[in-house]
């Protein structure tokens, strides 16, 4: 299948499709970095002004005359995001490399097989997953990573992913006019099970809507509770501290404290986030006496 049959084809029921290329993906991500040059991104996640929408657009038109909407950029925009989270944390890690030719990580097997026990979500990103305009990613997102704009707790990815999980139950129970398939299993799949037969009975197809409502309640139920879960644990769970090589960077910069004051200093700031953040933005005149007072001198 071309790349321009893509697009707009369905099944009876009417349904868009939308399966994003190499080629797709090249061309989008170097716009959006020549629109990121022209001072065209805004602040804020996917925040972009109107031209850069409308520049995307038309670049996938012109250049392989394929027609997209704001919306399905977006949907690509947020699997990049994904990506770059994904992958930029596994290249933080010793033993990760990337090669430019595979369009994927290397790894060795005992480093690999340590870090998806912890990692699940970067399995696919071995072999399944190929990603060629990675250096381009990384100019769109590395800046929101810098920032702490893209960031995310465990919470805010469990809940982006459990809405992510009714969004699409919901699209397959009810249908929807345009979508975007990640996974060509998935496209196949769908399209085996609508060339099957053309004609299908009344109760046939009611007993397969009933059913298709009933696994969206259940999901919809089990995704609440997940996210009832996640609730949790983020209020209980133990506020962030510094390191000990960024509190010890920063007391550092202060002048004239004695070897006992800057270990006292240390263990004051080590435990508390809050008071080495406060301590941190302090002007330079006012590091030491903000540790003087602290320390009871």
């Amino acid at each position: 299948m071309d790349s321009n049959s893509q697009i707009g084809e369905g099944s009876s029921k009417g349904k868009g499709y939308l399966t994003w290329t190499p080629q797709m993906d090249k061309i989008l991500s170097s716009c959006f970095v020549d629109q990121m040059n022209q001072g065209n991104r805004l602040d804020g996640k996917f925040a972009w002004k109107a031209v850069s929408w409308t520049a995307a657009i038309n670049a996938l038109r012109e250049g392989l005359n394929i027609y997209v909407t704001k919306g399905n950029i977006q949907s690509r925009l947020k699997t990049w995001e994904k990506h770059h989270e994904i992958i930029s944390n596994m290249l933080s890690t010793s033993g990760f490399s990337w090669n430019y030719d595979k369009g994927r990580v290397e790894v060795e097997e005992r480093v690999w097989n340590a870090y998806v026990q912890v990692h699940t979500k970067a399995v696919p990103y071995r072999r399944k997953i190929v990603i060629d305009n990675w250096d381009d990613i990384c100019a769109i997102f590395a800046q929101d990573r810098a920032n702490g704009e893209g960031a995310q707790t465990a919470f805010e990815t469990d809940i982006e992913m459990a809405t992510n999980e009714v969004s699409n139950n919901l699209e397959e129970t009810f249908g929807t006019n345009d979508r975007g398939l990640e996974d060509e299993r998935a496209l196949e799949d769908d399209a085996t099970n609508t060339s099957g037969g053309q004609r299908k009975s009344s109760s046939s197809s009611l007993s397969r809507g009933k059913k298709r409502k009933e696994r969206g309640s259940e999901t919809m139920y089990n995704v609440l509770g997940r996210m009832a879960d996640s609730l949790d644990r983020f209020l209980n769970s133990e506020p962030s501290k510094p390191t000990t090589q960024a509190v010890l960077d920063e007391v550092s910069k202060v002048t004239g404290l004695d070897e006992t004051q800057v270990l006292k200093s240390v263990d004051l700031l080590m435990h508390d986030q809050r008071k080495f953040d406060t301590f941190s933005g302090l002007p330079a005149e006012l590091k030491k006496p903000w540790i003087l007072m602290h320390l009871g001198r």
